[in-house]
């Protein structure tokens, strides 16, 4: 394996890093000079698809070609688009978005003779929110291999940021929070960072909070003046519409540093102009920060509840573009008498993730080594290190990602709570939780359960995703994210009892076990993704992008 990278998959923003010579994390550059690409995709047609800034200038002039925040489709039920009379799933459009960027990296590395004429990027770490369930982190690997990369790994953004505040300065010994407010999506981690061992308290977070509705917020207070001013209503006006999407961001970030900033819009209705303070930005958002705080407090109390009060938090980091807004480290001052630190907030998680990514490709090839001088297997020597500890130990006493000899080691939570459909009292079904949210990864628990009816030959196990603390709930037309099939060796009669496991491991596979006590029947299977895209979608979605040109 050669250089590996890491990649900040964003809602309105990506970028990629690797590690440079020197053991430090770099971004690097696309074709337009820049080290962040709008994740933004024109399709002028189906073999021509361009991404970045000029599909940002598309968004006005051809709407129906083009789209942005693809991320908040990813995995989910409505996860289509239509762009040009074509309909795109959120893993391809997606990858489309990784491809442009991996190939102006691909360019700016081989200019440099990092890499050499034929190489390119291959290998990759990708980032996702950290309450992504697993449908969204399936559609986030499917994107990378639809864009022909080797997908190492799918880490948390809130944890690839703090990998690149604490490991890269040598790793710190404290306990922080990640405010990650980016464009289109809000994550808040509570994590502690001991040397390389990462482990993550609490996660919480809004997948559809983030930037865009700052943005949104202002466009409709511009298109209510606008009214008032000239009596027309510009949300009528698709063309117009479009260009104030760029507009009010490109007015939003001015107020970051600017105290005032003049807006002008030319409608259909003549031009409509305004000077817009900061004081009057923050009050029509107000709501908005207000979110992020209800949000931010949800997760300080159940990390109180683990042992980790406000005062045993050593910093509270602010990550993603949005966190830029003078109103969120305000916020975090007066609400909780802490002085956050701006993080490096468009760059962290990109930097992050490749710095896990040397990491680990760095242990790797160093047990690969001892392998070879023990005479023992890869899968032996590892092993035998979950035991002993031994290679962690010879590790820190190499040089190590950095020169520090740190192995990074994360230990994450559930992101999500799942649960099975069963009676929960004798005459009503509803959900009962077995695995909850914020529980510490690998998580596993057995439950019995009985039939219901008698000569039964058939229980379908149906698994329910939710953010849910509690262990059961209405069903509350809720559907399940997969429904599993167990037949039984012999019909059974009602009241039978079933003993079932559910275990979810580090990578995020979730495991299900069965077993009916009278003929022990046995079901023993891994989560089947219910949004995953068929063979049929997958080899059109393979064969659209292998002919693709991505500009």
């Amino acid at each position: 394996m050669g250089r590996v990278f890491g990649i900040d998959l964003g809602t309105t923003y990506s970028c990629i890093a690797y590690i440079d010579d020197y053991g430090k994390p770099v971004v690097l550059k696309n074709s337009d000079g820049d080290h962040t690409t709008p994740s933004v995709v024109m399709v002028e047609t189906t073999d021509n698809i361009v991404v970045g800034m000029e599909a940002k200038r598309s968004l006005e002039v051809e709407p129906d070609k083009t789209v942005q925040f693809i991320k908040r489709k990813m995995g989910k039920e409505d996860d289509k688009v239509t762009l040009n009379g074509t309909v795109y799933s959120a893993p391809e459009i997606s990858s489309y978005i990784l491809r442009k960027l991996v190939s102006d990296a691909n360019e700016e590395l081989r200019q440099t003779g990092i890499l050499a004429d034929g190489e390119e990027i291959r290998d990759v770490v990708i980032t996702c929110p950290a309450y992504f369930g697993m449908n969204e982190r399936q559609a986030t690997k499917t994107a990378g291999e639809l864009a022909g990369l080797n997908v190492l790994n799918i880490i948390n953004e809130p944890t690839a940021a703090a990998i690149s505040y604490g490991v890269s300065k040598g790793g710190q010994n404290e306990t922080v929070l990640v405010y990650d407010l980016g464009g289109g999506t809000f994550d808040i981690t509570v994590m502690n960072i001991r040397g390389g061992n990462i482990s993550v308290v609490c996660t919480g977070g809004d997948d559809k909070l983030g930037g865009k509705d700052w943005d949104e917020t202002l466009m409709n207070y511009v298109i209510e003046r606008y009214e008032e001013e000239n009596g027309e209503d510009l949300s009528e006006d698709p063309e117009t519409v479009q260009a104030l999407y760029v507009d009010v961001e490109t007015w939003k970030k001015s107020l970051t540093s600017r105290e005032k900033v003049n807006i002008s819009v030319n409608g259909p209705a003549g031009r409509f102009r305004e000077e817009l303070t900061r004081e009057k930005f923050d009050e029509l958002t107000h709501d908005l920060l207000n979110r992020t705080k209800n949000l931010l407090d949800e997760v300080l109390r159940t990390a109180e509840k683990q042992g980790y009060s406000m005062n045993k938090i050593d910093k509270i980091l602010l990550v993603g573009g949005s966190s830029r807004m003078p109103q969120v480290s305000a916020m975090i001052e007066r609400d909780y008498h802490v002085t956050p630190v701006l993080s490096d907030p468009d760059e962290a998680v990109a930097k992050g993730a490749a710095i896990y990514a040397g990491n680990q490709k760095e242990f790797n090839d160093f047990v690969e080594t001892e392998a070879a001088k023990s005479g023992m297997t890869v899968e032996e020597v590892t092993k035998e290190n979950l035991v002993t500890g031994e290679l962690d130990r010879k590790f820190a006493l190499s040089a190590g990602t950095s020169g520090s000899g740190l192995r990074i080691n994360i230990t994450n939570v559930l992101s999500r709570t799942y649960g099975v459909e069963a009676y929960i009292t004798d005459d009503k079904i509803g959900i009962y939780n077995m695995l909850m949210i914020n529980q510490p990864l690998p998580a596993s628990r057995k439950e019995a359960f009985f039939t219901h009816n008698n000569n039964q030959g058939q229980v379908d196990v149906k698994i329910y995703e939710s953010r849910s603390t509690e262990e059961s709930m209405e069903i509350d037309g809720r559907e399940p994210i997969t429904v599993i099939p167990m037949k039984l060796i012999k019909n059974v009669p009602a009241n039978t009892q079933i003993d079932m496991t559910l275990t979810l491991d580090n990578s995020g596979i979730l495991h299900i076990m069965a077993e009916e006590t009278l003929y022990h029947s046995k079901l023993d299977t891994t989560f089947r993704l219910s949004n995953q895209m068929t063979n049929e979608e997958m080899a059109l979605a393979t064969r659209r992008t292998s002919r693709a040109s991505v500009e």
